[in-house]
């Protein structure tokens, strides 16, 4: 069974959140993330409700900055009324960077993330408070100049937006029930049981075997015209996706096909042209995986 977390925090501390969210998915864990879960046109009160209603633990990164922020006491009050009120969901704080702690927060165990040296032996005092084996070698994996931080700031150069869900971490969708994917993605099966989804500035494919999703095809609007004679980078385009290149191995590169493989989940992944004048599109098999 998929643990799941919220992750609340500031603005202000993004990038420690977005390494954490990182390493949790390596671990096999699902975080809530608002950036990924917020659409434009969202009531954020609900959408933060019903995000940790959803979840079996809600995390709270503690710094000056989030003691301090309104919504991350929203999202604490929340939280803590369904701790009181019984319903199953555990609160871990997090320690960033010393602060004036929350009054019913003081004598709890906190995950103490003060020293950046001290990172993995913090993260894997968390990680067993979810009940999941720490990884190192996982964990080390995901550390390269090469980062999420590195291929967001290559998405926004190129004018490719962060996507948010459905289209957030979109491999999450393979393996999974369509009756599942129908709960994700917001979209109803066609009789053959694939599932499209369409927005401005992408289209997904959701290809069903049986009952259950092998293959996701993704073109990022953005990126057309585009022809297969043009050379083209695949970081900012998985980076728009909130995947890190380091998490998977590069096979090979053509003019119009990067190949690469997710060994953890045993899928092949492809960025690729697929004809003159299209979109970019980036696609996740588990049926070709190998091959």
């Amino acid at each position: 069974m998929t643990v799941s977390v919220f992750l609340s925090h500031s603005h202000s501390d993004k990038h420690f959140v977005r390494k954490l969210a990182r390493d949790l998915d390596s671990h096999g864990v699902r975080c809530w993330l608002d950036e990924a879960e917020m659409k434009i046109g969202d009531s954020l009160m609900q959408k933060i409700r019903e995000g940790i209603d959803s979840v079996d633990y809600f995390i709270i990164v503690l710094s000056p900055n989030s003691v301090n922020a309104p919504w991350v006491v929203n999202e604490l009050d929340v939280a803590m009324n369904h701790h009181i009120s019984g319903k199953p969901i555990k609160v871990l704080p997090i320690l960033l960077k010393k602060c004036d702690l929350p009054g019913f927060l003081i004598g709890k165990l906190y995950g103490d993330f003060q020293q950046e040296d001290e990172y993995n032996n913090s993260f894997k005092k968390l990680i067993n408070s979810l009940d999941i084996v720490y990884n190192k070698s996982v964990l080390n994996s995901t550390k390269s100049t090469n980062n999420l931080e590195t291929c967001l700031e290559k998405a926004s150069f190129i004018n490719l937006p962060l996507l948010s869900k459905p289209f957030y971490r979109p491999f999450q969708y393979i393996g999974m029930t369509v009756q599942k994917a129908e709960l994700e993605t917001g979209e109803k099966a066609n009789q053959a049981g694939n599932i499209a989804v369409e927005t401005e500035d992408c289209k997904m494919f959701l290809e069903a075997e049986g009952n259950f999703i092998s293959f996701i095809q993704i073109d990022l609007k953005a990126t057309a015209p585009h022809y297969q004679n043009q050379d083209f980078d695949s970081e900012p385009l998985l980076g728009s996706l909130s995947i890190a290149p380091t998490e998977l191995d590069f096979e090979r590169k053509q003019t119009h096909f990067h190949t690469y493989y997710d060994h953890k989940r045993k899928l092949k992944v492809s960025v690729a042209c697929l004809y003159d004048g299209a979109p970019l599109t980036i696609a996740f098999s588990a049926k070709y995986y190998g091959m």
